[in-house]
């Protein structure tokens, strides 16, 4: 069915006659329009750069096990004052541990961000390309059913002529005219709408579509035992939320650590006013440090992450829900439209025989116009919705690809990293 819509697409694209080779090579694929989408659109921008912020956060991170070094001079009285601190923190209970813990878990999370922003980006752009698709093949398919309603038009004007027949057969035929007119004019509004949506997705104008040369069949792979549960559990938006646990892990083991003394060794030189004259000093030597408290907020910080924690976890719970009950309803959705698609096929083709077979009795003088216009459209109807839901079915297996996190490797690879360094 794939292969008689891509048919169909390409006659009306002018293209049926010289189905060749270097035609098809002209031709833009899905996956070269999804990669040169994803390297223009802003969102991809804005996560990537959200992706670099994170790295240096965690860089900077580390630099609490560095010396803390502090300055002022000013003048005095007698001259010129200084004063120099240097501080090297021994131990401080994990606290600077859990802090660069909790911006690598923010880093994997906006690096899972980015997978869901790019995914997102992608199936935008499939959407795009299959509703150009979509249009162009049901405006090929209509251009056939008013050239066929024309036919009857002109055969009905000769029998009026000849006075076979008066006037109300040619109102019957020019009211099915009228009627695909109208749905011709929703089709090219609905075109228009495409082309503009994948234009400005893609940075080129939709000249030359056509269907994917192999259809996915992503939905097929995790209908097997446990398959779609491995899928959710690495899925980057499941991740993303899951990450939210380690994050508030990483901010209770800070909060239990800022409440106790850390144990640094302090150095420093001074040099100030005392009795009218300058004194130049100097000390060395393990100084405890507790920070800045106030009130009991210390003691109900632990309590406050540990509930943050629990909503991420919860939080997380849900996720997967969403996602089994998202991709499962797609699986679901597959199976009915493949049913409902054989359905047509038998429908089209019958109807198809029936307008034959009415034509003959037609000429016989059996059957009325009107039966001919009704057999006519309900042809039309059925190979129209026929191509309607060949195309929905390929959606659906995008739409759980893009759910799952898979839609971008699936069709550029490796080509798009996240640009943040893994510490």
């Amino acid at each position: 069915m794939i292969d008689k819509v891509r048919g169909i697409f390409l006659k009306a694209a002018g293209l049926a006659a010289i189905l060749a080779v270097p035609v098809l090579a002209r031709a833009e694929t899905l996956e070269a329009a999804v990669q040169r989408g994803l390297l223009r659109h802003p969102d991809v921008r804005m996560a990537q750069a959200e992706v670099s912020q994170a790295t240096i956060e965690v860089e900077m991170a580390r630099n609490a096990w560095l010396p803390t070094v502090s300055a002022s001079t000013g003048p005095a009285a007698a001259g010129l004052g200084y004063d120099l601190t240097v501080t090297q923190a021994l131990y401080d209970w994990g606290q600077s541990g859990s802090v660069v813990d909790q911006r690598r878990a923010l880093l994997a999370q906006q690096e899972a961000n980015l997978e869901v922003v790019r995914d997102d980006v992608a199936l935008q752009i499939v959407e795009a390309h299959f509703d150009v698709v979509d249009a162009r093949t049901q405006l090929s398919l209509l251009a056939d059913h008013v050239e066929r309603l024309n036919e009857l038009m002109r055969m009905t004007q000769a029998r009026v002529e000849d006075r076979y027949a008066d006037q109300s057969e040619a109102g019957r035929v020019n009211l099915a005219v009228a009627t695909a007119q109208g749905v011709q004019a929703r089709l090219e509004g609905d075109l228009a709408d495409a082309m503009d949506r994948y234009a400005l997705l893609v940075g080129t104008p939709a000249t030359e579509l056509r269907l994917p040369s192999e259809a996915p069949a992503f939905l097929e792979t995790v209908k097997e035992e446990g398959a779609l549960d491995t899928a959710i559990a690495s899925s980057p938006l499941y991740r993303k939320a899951l990450l939210s646990v380690q994050v508030a892990d990483a901010a209770i083991r800070e909060a239990n650590a800022a409440r106790l003394p850390r144990l640094n060794l302090e150095g420093g030189v001074q040099r100030r006013e005392i009795g009218g004259r300058l004194v130049n000093d100097s000390s060395i030597g393990l100084r405890f440090r507790l920070s800045t408290q106030q009130g009991v907020s210390a003691l109900q910080r632990p309590r406050l992450e540990a509930e943050r924690r629990e909503q991420a976890r919860w939080a997380a719970e849900g996720e997967a829900r969403d996602l089994q009950r998202t991709v499962g309803g797609l699986a679901r959705s597959d199976a009915a439209l493949a049913a409902r698609i054989g359905a047509l096929s038998d429908q089209s083709a019958q109807a198809d025989e029936v307008r034959t077979f009415y034509g003959e009795q037609f000429l016989a003088g059996r059957r009325e116009i009107q039966d001919l216009v009704i057999m006519e459209t309900e042809q039309f109807e059925a190979e129209r919705q026929r191509v309607e839901l060949v195309i929905e079915r390929l959606r659906l297996q995008y739409r759980a690809a893009a759910q799952l996190g898979r839609l971008t490797p699936m069709m550029v690879g490796d080509q798009m990293q996240a640009p943040g360094v893994q510490p």
